[in-house]
């Protein structure tokens, strides 16, 4: 029997969508939305059945729903529109690999990418191919029904900047020339690899950075794969340990890029978050502050082979000692912005929702960039911390998964924007005084 094709638009005028595959059609049961954020909810809220589901990463919100809430969709909001064929379901991947990032997946239909997620419509191979691909790095789910993701950018609110107080005048005194020159040392020594004799080098230039500026630093050696290395952990004591805790400042000083072991410069990734790391313990030193919490500053090694040394760190700790973490910054990639206005992502888990947004807070009363927060954590440093409900946020920039320099050899010193490492650094820096010297001031 021969079947008759009809066009889309004599469909939608018998209330019918029609979901073509191989060498035939079928009706479509539910259709899958990407609209914007706040049309997404208002479309929800006017022509919702109830049974609809709905994802936001940012200001894009994808939503399943049938075939009359697609046709209300398509009336009123300019939305992209796709029709779920039977098997299918949709997938995230959470990553921050960028083989990842950049892959393609047979057999899967694209539905939205951006900020290191991707979501695919697969059916059962598929899916399964899409599994396989789960690493430290990466992490594969059905999509989380009725979630914020990613909330909606904020932009700078300039009634909210603050210049003249106590934690302005602090992070107003970061010393960005020796910031810049810790990194280019860095960058110089061509690379960072975990497995080579220049990632040694770069941890014991660090020790003797730290200690020249008095602080107590000292190694911890770890197993990476048949191999080992060291973490660099620096600490200014607290002057009431007891009540306040500690506070973590990290960072990976580690680089890799596809010649790893001759050229992997690391100048983003992540020579400017370790770099940013060491500028907060400058910080300290030269404003002289006593802070009431003890502040730890730690450089991880083996972040690039799957978080070797944030797992060895955390696995260390006592009960006692995790207790003792109010929080951990965790500085991951903040040096490339080419897309104007500045923007960031933080990124931790949900049940850290308040610092989350304290550091929302602050980032709009001390820096200057549009920013998102990400509640599905994974594939840095920040992560083996929450996993054991320690309280950790990343700062990262919005531009890592667009980033063409991204563990390549292109990764010097030339795509950094001092800017960007700034502002990221100002609302670290905000963070650690309100968390780590005077925990009380403001609360």
């Amino acid at each position: 029997m021969k079947m008759k094709f009809l066009s889309r638009s004599a469909f939608l005028k018998l209330g019918l969508a029609v979901a073509f595959m191989g060498a035939g059609a079928a009706f479509a049961a539910d259709w899958v939305q990407v609209l914007p954020a706040d049309a997404g909810y208002k479309l929800i809220k006017k022509s919702g059945s109830g049974n609809e589901s709905y994802t936001q990463f940012g200001d894009s919100i994808i939503i399943r729903g049938g075939e009359m809430f697609n046709d209300a969709a398509q009336k009123s909001v300019s939305a992209s529109s796709v029709p779920v064929r039977p098997g299918e379901k949709l997938y995230l991947i959470t990553s921050k690999d960028p083989a990842i990032l950049h892959a393609t997946f047979p057999g899967a239909r694209q539905i939205f990418k951006g900020n290191g997620f991707i979501v695919l419509l697969a059916g059962e191979t598929a899916a399964m191919n899409l599994m396989s691909k789960r690493s430290d790095f990466t992490k594969v789910e059905p999509l989380p029904a009725n979630k914020v993701i990613m909330t909606t950018t904020q932009m700078p609110d300039k009634k909210q900047y603050k210049t003249h107080d106590r934690i302005a005048q602090f992070v107003n005194r970061i010393d960005m020339q020796a910031f810049m020159s810790d990194l280019k040392d860095m960058v110089d020594l061509k690379t960072r690899y975990s497995y080579v004799l220049q990632a040694q080098t770069a941890v014991d230039r660090c020790q003797k950075i730290f200690e020249e500026m008095g602080f107590k630093a000292w190694q911890s050696q770890f197993n990476m794969g048949g191999s080992t290395a060291n973490n660099l952990i620096a600490e200014i004591k607290g002057q009431n340990e007891e009540k306040f805790g500690q506070v973590l400042m990290v960072g990976h000083l580690d680089s890799t890029s596809r010649q790893p072991r001759t050229n992997a410069p690391g100048a983003d990734d992540n020579g400017s978050g370790a770099a940013g790391v060491i500028a907060m313990a400058r910080l300290i030193k030269e404003t002289g502050v006593k802070p009431a919490a003890t502040i730890k500053f730690v450089l991880f090694m083996g972040e690039e082979q799957g978080l070797y040394g944030s797992k060895a760190y955390v696995k260390a700790l006592t009960a006692e000692e995790k207790s003792k973490i109010r929080a951990v910054f965790n500085l991951d990639m903040i040096g490339y912005d080419a897309v104007e206005p500045l923007s960031i992502m933080i990124e931790t888990s949900s049940f850290n929702r308040s610092m989350a947004e304290k550091l929302m807070e602050l980032a709009k009363s001390y820096a200057n960039f549009s920013i998102t927060t990400s509640y599905n954590p994974y594939g840095s440093d920040h992560a083996p911390f929450l996993t054991q409900k320690i309280p950790a946020v990343l700062s990262i920039q919005s531009e890592f998964d667009t980033n063409p320099n991204y563990h390549q050899t292109t990764d010097t010193m030339d795509i950094i924007n001092p800017a960007l490492c700034e502002n990221i650094l100002r609302m670290n820096a905000a963070a650690m005084y309100f968390y780590g010297i005077a925990p009380e001031a403001d609360r």
